[in-house]
């Protein structure tokens, strides 16, 4: 009975574990993307500006 009960308590922290770990991966998402989107914000707007200087 006692082995059921430990097997029951280290799902339980499993889940909770997986929990977290799913809810830093969509954190982690949404940081890679607007850090993606500023980086070719800038990219953009430097290639703009050697466009015009050349011109």
């Amino acid at each position: 009975m006692e082995h059921e009960k430990e097997i029951q308590e280290l799902k339980e922290r499993l889940a909770s574990v997986e929990r977290q770990l799913q809810r830093k991966s969509q954190t982690s998402g949404l940081l890679n993307f607007i850090l993606g989107f500023f980086i070719v914000l800038i990219l953009l707007s430097i290639s703009i500006g050697v466009v015009q200087f050349i011109t």
